[in-house]
């Protein structure tokens, strides 16, 4: 995998052509195909690598860093040195990982999570082995209830974009949310050229999920489950099959098409 960096314009065009070639037309029948079997598992800094998650078969194929807090966030939070430290690390003993961050207002405003992004890159970049075969790149988690407007996740999401636009290979943005917790039309915006990887943990969510797919033509998912939630909102087996459109597929990161796993720790 090379270390050159794509041009803004040529990413988001391999993120639009992949999502034509892998989704095509708006799904015409519920499950996801193919049907996904890799999965990223939640580990917060300080942590060991995740178990297996429920009803898989196998361990994770990559660790999602839980950056939870950070910035004016205190007790029980992350810093941005403990986020990226916990990254590098992954990194750098040869583990595919994902950084993930929860922008809320509570922590900070919009120019600050602007610059604890570029820190991480910067960071990740300067000090990962191979970040673009290993590091996914960023996971926002920007749920309606940690109170940032639409509009302000819209600017957020457009200055990750631009600057994982320089990042070598395969490092991106990932969005994941609560799709049923916005209009349809203003989810659509805030995950534009992301890839997506909204909550399905109610059937409200599942729904919001395939009507992105039919009324936008979004079907391309990697479907998060909260492996804490109660049976079957936990078990990806009966979740991810009522799911319109195609997985996610990271093809820096093998061959396998990728879920999702939430885990509290």
């Amino acid at each position: 995998m090379t270390r050159l960096g794509l041009s803004l314009n040529l990413r988001l065009a391999v993120v639009f052509l992949s999502t034509l070639l892998i989704t095509g037309l708006p799904a015409t029948a519920s499950a996801q195909s193919p049907a996904p079997g890799w999965y990223t598992f939640d580990s917060r800094p300080g942590n060991g690598f995740p178990p297996t998650a429920p009803y898989a078969t196998h361990a994770p194929n990559a660790v999602v860093v839980e950056g939870l807090g950070s910035l004016g966030c205190s007790g029980g939070y992350y810093s941005q040195s403990q986020i990226e430290s916990q990254t590098v690390s992954w990194i750098n003993s040869g583990v595919q990982a994902i950084t993930e961050i929860s922008p809320q207002t509570v922590c900070g405003n919009l120019s600050q999570y602007e610059s604890l992004l570029s820190g991480i890159e910067t960071y990740v970049e300067t000090y990962g082995s191979n970040p673009g075969r290993y590091w996914g790149g960023f996971m926002l988690d920007e749920e309606p209830g940690f109170n940032f407007s639409s509009s302000s996740l819209i600017t957020l999401n457009t200055y990750a974009r631009n600057l994982m636009a320089g990042a070598p290979g395969g490092s991106w943005v990932l969005t994941e949310n609560q799709p049923n917790g916005w209009a349809l039309s203003t989810y659509n915006q805030i995950i534009l050229y992301t890839w997506a990887a909204p909550q399905v943990y109610t059937s409200s969510m599942l729904n919001a999920v395939n009507s992105e797919c039919s009324t936008y033509s979004q079907c391309q998912n990697m479907v998060t489950i909260d492996s804490g939630f109660p049976y079957p909102w936990d078990d990806y087996l009966q979740i991810i099959p009522q799911v319109n459109g195609s997985p996610l597929y990271l093809g820096y990161w093998g061959s396998g098409y990728w879920f999702n796993e939430y885990r509290n720790q």
